[in-house]
């Protein structure tokens, strides 16, 4: 029996598990807490050095958005030739038939970064695999001086097939900004730094708001907070 869409919004907060399989991720989807939440198949961040190498990994039916927080990287996707990336870059690989990928420490430094996967639909099955270009666009303040940076959708030159839009907030000094999820819509908040509140619940570094049933949500942003939210469409999803 399919769970039916909340008729009011919802907001749970859930914390990042280390899981124990590598000290080096913070998971928030797929936990024991929160084993399911289609779309989403996996939201974490993760840091990687030379002694400490995150392994090439498959992919299939699903897409990935790699974000890199900090540090410089190197990103190689089926037998395609490395290239590198900084911080506020991204890749996002769209896997609809199975494919490798990796990323990994450039010039010997530690890097930080944060994935997010999601399921496509099944018309997307078959399809071959691409990988598009993504930068945090900068964006200009809004609304008391947070940052939006578009990464995928809405602003962006990246595209989703499963209709993902991903953007990067930012607040120096602190301030507040309205995002909208939609009806229909699933919508994830995830803390890289700092601390705040999504339309009065309190989340902080290493913290998501998962968010659904909602128009949009007030996100009030205390000095140095810095967070990527997501939202997606349900519509093709089985719920969980």
């Amino acid at each position: 029996m399919t769970e039916p869409p909340p008729t009011i919004p919802s907001i749970r907060i859930v914390s990042g598990e280390v899981e124990a399989r590598s000290a080096t991720t913070r998971v928030v989807l797929p936990t024991p807490t929160v084993p399911a939440w289609a779309p989403y198949a996996r939201v974490a961040e993760s840091i990687a050095t030379h002694r400490r190498p995150f392994p090439a990994h498959p992919h299939e039916a699903e897409e990935v958005l790699s974000y890199v927080i900090e540090g410089f990287a190197t990103y190689q996707f089926g037998t395609a030739s490395e290239e590198a990336l900084g911080a506020g870059e991204a890749r996002f690989l769209t896997a609809g038939t199975k494919v490798m990928h990796r990323i990994a420490p450039a010039k010997g430094s530690p890097i930080r970064w944060f994935t997010l996967v999601v399921g496509l639909p099944a018309s997307a099955a078959g399809r071959a695999p691409t990988v598009q270009r993504a930068t945090a666009i900068p964006g200009l303040p809004e609304a008391r001086e947070v940052v939006v940076q578009p990464i995928v959708g809405g602003g962006s030159d990246v595209r989703s097939i499963a209709g993902l839009e991903a953007a990067a907030l930012s607040s120096p000094g602190g301030g507040s900004v309205f995002r909208r999820v939609g009806h229909g819509r699933r919508g994830v908040l995830y803390v890289l730094a700092g601390r705040g509140t999504v339309d009065g619940h309190a989340v902080e570094a290493g913290e998501a708001a998962l968010i659904e049933g909602a128009a949009g949500v007030g996100i009030q942003c205390e000095p140095g907070f810095r967070g990527v939210m997501a939202t997606v469409t349900t519509d093709a999803a089985p719920r969980g």
